[in-house]
């Protein structure tokens, strides 16, 4: 949905800025809290991850997947998913795995 995305670079900027993130191998996620709404996500896959747009973009529909199941918990947040080159030489489940992983750290360090 549209009002579930950050859509201009200054909201990516202002929740970079924020600095609450998590990392790990396959992605960095950024959080900032907002006042009100829902939460809203902002992918960014660049081409030193892979060179095929097909690659990118299933990589991008994987992470709003991921932040379609598990977006109640996150209610607030505005979000920036910053994906490794390793996140698109791995399979899937690693890629749910990591993800979940990142939305419980970011809820419990940055949604308070």
């Amino acid at each position: 949905m549209r009002s579930e995305r950050l859509l201009r670079g200054v909201d990516y900027r202002t929740t970079i800025a924020r600095r609450c993130r998590s990392d790990d191998r396959l992605f960095t996620v950024y959080a900032a809290r907002r006042q009100t709404g829902s939460a809203r996500l902002g992918i960014t896959v660049s081409r030193r991850v892979s060179n095929k747009a097909v690659r990118r973009n299933r990589l991008k529909r994987r992470v709003r997947e991921s932040f379609r199941c598990h977006k109640e918990p996150l209610v607030g947040l505005d979000l920036v998913v910053i994906a490794r080159q390793e996140a698109n030489e791995t399979d899937r489940l690693q890629v749910d795995q990591s993800l979940f992983g990142h939305w419980r750290r970011v809820r419990d360090k940055c949604g308070k």
